[in-house]
């Protein structure tokens, strides 16, 4: 949708170009003709719409001076305005970030990635904290789908994988002072004998296992013959290599399986298959639960690092705090993505990847930002100060008139200001109505409700 054509093609005119040309204007015709050059020059720096229905005085958008209005006041016959804007001119998939407002009307906003994503053909990976709203729009919006949390698709993980890479996966996923060869080796041992003795591998069934009785259950296993001499002395080198980890391994095991159980459930039939989903284009929407589910967090981000390698996806994560795990700046880049938070620079700030450079690395690689309403004055001051500043130009003229018998004279005062204003203004952001948007592209920035 093109909301700006009224200001393209408008020649930048400087305060001493329109400061001549008021000194030269003989007639008011010529005078109404440059402050209309003006106020064109004000639309195009500043490219901010807002819908003839929302009060522009009241967000500060404009002042009580008529001729101060540098905000362009579209119509749109479309029901959907903001989702329109949102949308673009095109389907080409480009990444985004909403911030601020209520869960509901981040969602919305985030409906033509999902869309896009599977228009393109591309498959998605979204990462949420339980918001059940951006489950609904994902099995609205997408072609197949599976919504891994509890009492839905149970987190599959180690589903077709080769042991040698669940032995690594998890010992990625392990705390970093916990984290030793001895550790990794006596994971594989586990592995191997838990798939032979149960078949699959779950956390429960890892969780459960007795590692204490670990090397008993492998000789057991060599004298019943479910395994080759060859396969006995391999495990074995690996349960010796670290059976001096049994204590840090089983409570790793133990704290996994406990934070899987607390959002997934127990395990049930209906068991996830992401590469299925892959392979089908679809979308994957997972419960990674909060900030208290390090460990599983932890793994998801890496098994998703290791499907990168296969599958190129898109990524959404909503109410995830980014800085605070690494990794998942290394899961973002070079991908498509969108990021929903009801204060992302909040969430930016006070992990080990500090804020400033996070910001600009992420918002570099979006087309489109969103902005409800914010709370904190920082963040709203943050966000206009991104939106940047334009150059606007500011007419006072007046003349004045003596025309006594025999004499006539005329003075003209003439002032034209030219000053760097904010395009929106923090208090801006801070007002907004609930569902009321600051939708920022490179069109411009439209004000419209999701």
């Amino acid at each position: 949708m093109k909301f700006f054509s009224a200001a393209v093609g408008v020649s930048l005119w400087t305060g001493n170009a329109i400061h001549k040309a008021m000194q030269n204007a003989r007639t008011k015709r010529e005078i109404r003709e440059i402050y209309q050059h003006a106020a064109n020059a004000n639309f195009h720096n500043r490219s901010v719409a807002a819908l003839s229905n929302i009060n522009k005085q009241q967000l500060l958008l404009i002042s009580g001076d008529p001729s101060d209005n540098d905000i362009i006041d579209v119509t749109s016959d479309s029901t959907t305005p903001a989702i329109d804007y949102i949308w673009g001119d095109d389907k080409n998939l480009e990444g985004a970030v909403v911030s601020g407002g209520q869960s509901d009307a981040r969602v919305r906003a985030l409906m033509p990635f999902v869309r896009k994503s599977q228009i393109k053909g591309i498959p998605l990976i979204a990462l949420h904290n339980g918001n059940r709203d951006l489950e609904l729009m994902i099995a609205a919006n997408s072609r197949d789908y599976e919504l891994i949390s509890q009492g839905k698709f149970y987190y599959d993980v180690f589903r077709g994988m080769p042991v040698d890479d669940i032995a690594t996966l998890m010992y990625e996923t392990m705390p970093e002072d916990s984290a030793n060869p001895g550790a990794e080796a006596l994971l594989h041992a586990l592995l191997e004998v838990v798939l032979r003795k149960n078949g699959t591998v779950t956390f429960n069934n890892l969780a459960a296992f007795p590692l204490v009785d670990l090397k008993d259950t492998l000789d057991e296993m060599s004298k019943a013959g479910e395994v080759t001499a060859q396969e006995y002395r391999e495990i074995s080198h690996y349960y010796m290599a670290g059976s001096s980890e049994l204590h840090t391994v089983r409570i790793f095991l133990n704290k996994l399986n406990r934070q899987a159980e607390s959002i997934y459930g127990r395990p049930t039939s209906n068991a996830c298959n992401i590469k299925k989903m892959m392979n089908n284009k679809g979308v994957v929407a997972m419960d990674v639960g909060n900030s208290n589910n390090n460990l599983l967090f932890f793994l998801v981000i890496n098994h998703l690092k290791i499907l990168q390698q296969r599958y190129n996806f898109s990524i959404l994560l909503d109410d995830i705090a980014i800085s605070r795990f690494p990794k998942v700046s290394d899961l973002l880049r070079c991908r498509t993505y969108a990021i929903s938070h009801n204060d992302f620079l909040a969430s930016l700030y006070g992990g080990e990847v500090r804020g400033e450079d996070l910001f600009s690395e992420i918002t570099g690689n979006v087309s489109t930002i969103v902005l409800l309403r914010h709370s904190s004055g920082t963040s709203c001051q943050k966000w206009s100060e991104h939106l940047g500043k334009y150059h606007k130009i500011k007419i006072l003229y007046n003349i004045s008139q003596n025309k006594a018998f025999l004499n006539s004279s005329e003075s003209r005062g003439i002032s034209v200001d030219e000053t760097d204003e904010p395009r929106v203004r923090a208090e801006t952001i801070g007002k907004l109505p609930d569902t009321l948007a600051c939708i920022h592209t490179k069109e411009g920035t439209l004000f419209a409700t999701i």
